[in-house]
């Protein structure tokens, strides 16, 4: 999951704090500060992306409501990350969220054979064997996503982000070898073209994870996947706490 930073609230055309009457007004504002990829699972957003609010704006019996039109409460994500996660309660203290937490560190990408597709792979996030992860924290936020679900469809809508994100594992180890081979010959035209794929393919994590001993082409992913929080990274492009000791 990509740590972000969609910075401060926008500005109207007098220099004073952006406001809108209807929250979907904020699309536009949140792609062109994160870009289009949905925050949750990463997913490349290709078509009317969906503006989310991080603690709902209907929640459920007893919990906190979250302010509707509010710039902070806002991210984007993608139909099935936005249906899993529906109106259930999320908090930084019981969930790991992409714009407080170093996301990145939380999570791992894991190939694993299709339970029910003799001969498919699937590629699915997992917490990251480390010490500094809650690990219950870290499942809670994949199952309120609902990120573990490999099912192909089911009665509402077809959920392929399981397959998406091993389409961009298999698009990251093809152009890593390509990277072995002779692209460091040409890191910055090499790096260009990875990035463009990188981001037309989505799943930063995916990339990141790949190209985790190549701090060049780290650097450039971090470039490139707009809004990226720099504060979650060193000049290696490697990943330190957020927050303190909050990761």
């Amino acid at each position: 999951m990509r740590p972000i930073d969609k910075g401060a609230c926008p500005l109207d055309e007098k220099g004073n704090p952006k406001t809108v009457s209807d929250y979907k007004d904020w699309r536009q504002d949140l792609i062109d500060a994160i870009g289009n990829w949905c925050c949750y699972c990463n997913m490349t957003l290709t078509d009317s992306p969906q503006v989310e609010h991080v603690v709902p704006k209907n929640p459920k019996s007893g919990e906190v409501k979250g302010a509707e039109l509010d710039w902070e409460n806002l991210l984007l994500a993608c139909g099935p990350c936005n249906r899993g996660k529906t109106n259930n309660p999320i908090h930084s203290d019981t969930h790991y969220i992409p714009d407080f937490h170093n996301t990145d560190m939380v999570f791992r990408n894991v190939v694993l054979d299709h339970p029910e597709k003799v001969g498919r792979k699937t590629c699915l996030p997992f917490p990251a064997k480390s010490a500094a992860v809650d690990l219950e924290k870290a499942e809670a936020t994949i199952k309120l996503f609902v990120l573990h679900q490999i099912k192909t469809k089911d009665v509402r809508a077809i959920d392929l982000r399981w397959h998406y994100r091993f389409e961009a594992w298999t698009a990251a180890l093809l152009w890593k070898a390509h990277w072995d081979s002779f692209g460091q010959s040409q890191k910055i035209e090499f790096a260009q073209l990875l990035v463009t794929a990188a981001s037309s393919k989505g799943f930063f994590s995916v990339w990141m994870q790949i190209f985790e001993k190549d701090p060049f082409i780290r650097l450039a992913l971090i470039e490139a996947f707009k809004g990226t929080s720099r504060d979650c990274y060193d000049g290696n492009g490697n990943a330190i706490p957020r927050n303190g000791w909050d990761i």
